[in-house]
């Protein structure tokens, strides 16, 4: 570990900056475009900015795979065919 550059290892301070201001504005501004930064010169902050951008989508799209899941699950359930297993129970099948 000690040939690892610190830098490596931590993000600088105007990267930790820009990734939260990228995540608050993605999260708290639903008409942000991300397209609309691409053109930004590379500095940390604004490598920072865009994944930060990018961390908040792929946890809002997380949340909707996961909404989608426990909803589809729900859906589909027959309750007829509990109801039948409910008396084969009840006779004793």
């Amino acid at each position: 570990m000690d040939s690892i550059e610190k830098d490596e290892i931590t993000p600088s301070d105007d990267y930790v900056k820009g990734f939260n201001e990228g995540y608050l504005i993605a999260k708290f501004n639903p008409d942000f475009s991300s397209k609309s930064i691409s053109n930004m010169s590379q500095s940390d902050r604004n490598q920072g900015f865009n994944k930060g951008v990018m961390q908040y989508e792929v946890e809002k799209e997380l949340d909707r795979s996961i909404s989608k899941i426990f909803n589809r699950d729900r859906g589909t359930r027959d309750i007829s065919k509990d109801k039948d297993m409910d008396k084969d129970i009840d006779m004793g099948r």
